[in-house]
């Protein structure tokens, strides 16, 4: 177990913190102070190093976990993992990763990693959003009404259609989060047309994300992250 004054990090003053512990876990995970295989310090040990709330440094986990750089083993703690010899950005080994088996599990799965990146996502634009990019993402919605509503009803590119989400990712200039959802975007559409169906209606989507647009028009943060939590994080 590490020692508690191992790690050297500076406390965060701003309200807005979710992008910046995501950033400094980042920092720590790169600074060779931790090994591969060697257990983080606790939640509340990070939270107290970065002054800031538990439940922010756990969303923050979620993020890193879903994209291989940390796993949590329950009751025991999260550790840093090696690289993983499969890359994401390699359409190759992404075929690779679902042949080993597109089980309820692992869409289980893969739906709390997409949901943990969307909510950063968005997390994040809300505090930047404006008048311009709320007009983009209004005319990017209708068109995609309009584009999808004359393809046939069971269309799986309909209903797998991540532009909204992408855009939103895109207004909000976080590089890191950009890449990070187009991994998981990916590998969500893959593995659902190899699980036999897809998510959702395209009429059920289209009213979810006028709803999660009107959130964000208004920049009301906790509405924003409720709905797009409940958009993404549904039973199979």
């Amino acid at each position: 177990m590490p020692e508690k004054n191992k790690f050297t990090m500076i406390p965060i003053k701003r309200t807005d913190v979710f992008q910046t512990i995501i950033q400094h876990l980042s920092n720590l995970l790169d600074s060779k102070q931790l090994k591969p295989g060697e257990r983080l310090p606790s939640e509340r040990e990070l939270a107290e190093m970065m002054n800031v709330s538990r439940t922010s440094v756990r969303q923050a986990l979620k993020v890193l976990e879903s994209s291989g750089r940390i796993e949590t083993k329950v009751g025991n703690g999260t550790f840093l993992k090696e690289l993983p010899a499969i890359s994401l950005n390699d359409p190759q080994s992404l075929a690779k990763l679902i042949d080993s088996g597109v089980t309820r599990d692992f869409m289980r799965n893969l739906i709390v990693a997409r949901t943990a990146i969307e909510r950063a996502v968005f997390e994040d634009y809300v505090w930047r959003v404006n008048k311009n990019g709320i007009n983009q993402l209004r005319v990017l919605i209708e068109s995609n009404r309009q584009r999808f509503a004359s393809q046939p009803h069971e269309n799986d590119d309909a209903r797998l259609d991540l532009s909204f989400e992408k855009n939103v990712a895109l207004l909000g200039g976080n590089s890191i989060l950009i890449n990070m959802q187009e991994q998981v975007h990916q590998l969500w559409g893959m593995a659902w047309k190899q699980y036999g169906f897809t998510p959702e209606e395209t009429e059920v989507l289209h009213k979810e994300h006028l709803g999660i647009l009107d959130a964000l028009a208004a920049k009301n943060a906790s509405r924003v992250i409720d709905l797009i939590v409940q958009h993404v994080d549904k039973e199979i």
